[in-house]
């Protein structure tokens, strides 16, 4: 394997993890009492800067209060290599049910808390890259981006934010995968279903026209598209689509009629499918349950919409990743889909050659998680081979 001239410390690695789990970053969407992302965000900035990067700004998001952190480190030879941006987000899940969320803790190593895996662990990684550059005196063949990044567990206001301003030629979005090369993701669209009734009292069923009810009377057809659509052939890489009812909410008191009934529920969808007929299946649901009930009581809401994900195929980064592997670990690249959604869709959108690539670890969004440390060592090496790759290797 060819010697790669820069290794990341794993003692820097385990310590900045150790740091970053115990800065609380829950998402204000998901949380309200959240503090999001602003302290994690002023640390990673005084990290880059302590390091001596000087090319480090705050990106502003939709909230003032939820900036991305964006680090450009130059290359030698960008005219030759393609720019490449490393993609993380800073936000987590709620800590509901946790003992101590941001007191992390080592265990066979394995460091547990919250975000731990989703994805400090990646973000440690990235620091851990900085901080190896650097005292190294290396100088990446192309452009870097290190890209810190808001809200990608809601609304993705830190990429959306970003790619206004950085789209790299190549992209890898650090999330968790195990390893392995995820080149494809599901895509999702969430639903709103009003239901209209009248409000009288109990005694007079003359009066009342019961809102819940007539939500019953879409229910069930739901439950069956939910049942037959994962019996679909689906994508070979990330599964059949799915659909699951979310939330249910209706009326006032045990004696009045309901005048009003709201459903949520959530689609997930597949790099073949196209949204547009994806909503009509639905609708059509709706369109027939108001044909019984002989009234237009249901009413369709489409509400946030991200698209699935699927690297562009023959991908230079994906050789240039699998470059990488061999390099670094002497090992062969091996590539996986993910059935959730990430940030890569909105790269690729933006038009970069986008890819995930993540540490191992364990419990995504659960009362226990943690991040293999082994892992985020060999992650830090493949991802510095792909940086160190020499200017015209690897071709846009």
């Amino acid at each position: 394997m060819p010697q790669i001239p820069v290794r990341v410390d794993p003692v820097y690695l385990r310590d900045v993890l150790f740091r970053l789990i115990a800065i609380d970053s829950r998402n204000p969407i998901l949380t309200p009492e959240a503090p999001g992302e602003k302290v994690i965000g002023e640390f990673i900035h005084a990290e880059l800067t302590r390091l001596g990067y000087h090319d480090v700004t705050f990106q502003a998001t939709e909230d003032p209060n939820r900036p991305n952190v964006v680090a450009v480190i130059p290359g030698l030879s960008p005219s030759t290599t393609p720019s490449l941006m490393l993609n993380g987000h800073m936000d987590t899940v709620s800590v509901e049910g946790m003992t101590a969320p941001f007191t992390a803790w080592e265990q066979a190593g394995q460091v547990y808390g919250r975000g731990s895996q989703d994805m400090k662990g990646s973000l440690a990684v990235m620091l851990g890259i900085a901080a190896g550059l650097k005292q190294s005196g290396v100088s990446p063949p192309g452009d870097v981006i290190l890209a810190f990044v808001a809200d990608e567990e809601a609304n993705s206001l830190g990429t959306e934010a970003l790619v206004k301003e950085y789209v790299c030629d190549q992209s890898l979005v650090l999330e968790p995968t195990d390893l392995k090369a995820a080149i494809a993701h599901r895509g999702f669209a969430w639903y709103t279903v009003q239901s209209r009734g009248k409000a009288a009292h109990g005694s007079r069923y003359q009066e009342g026209i019961d809102a819940i009810g007539n939500m019953g009377q879409l229910l069930h057809s739901l439950q069956q598209l939910s049942a037959e659509l994962i019996t679909r052939q689906g994508s070979p890489l990330v599964g059949p689509p799915s659909m699951h009812l979310s939330t249910i909410k209706g009326g006032t008191e045990v004696s009045v009629y309901p005048a009003y009934c709201e459903m949520t529920l959530e689609r997930r969808t597949t790099p073949d499918e196209d949204m547009a007929e994806v909503t009509q299946e639905i609708q059509k649901l709706v369109d027939t349950a108001n044909r019984q009930l002989e009234s237009p009581y249901l009413h369709l809401d489409t509400g946030l919409v991200r698209p699935s994900f699927q690297t562009v195929l023959p991908s230079p980064l994906l050789d240039r990743l699998a470059t990488a592997f061999e390099n670094a670990l002497g090992l062969t690249l091996e590539t996986t889909g993910a059935p959730y959604w990430t940030d890569a869709a909105l790269l690729a959108e933006a038009g970069s050659d986008c890819l995930l690539i993540g540490p191992t670890g364990f419990g995504l969004h659960s009362l226990e998680e943690w991040v293999d440390l082994e892992s985020m060592n060999q992650l830090s090496q493949v991802l510095l081979a792909a940086i160190l790759i020499p200017a015209g290797t690897s071709q846009n």
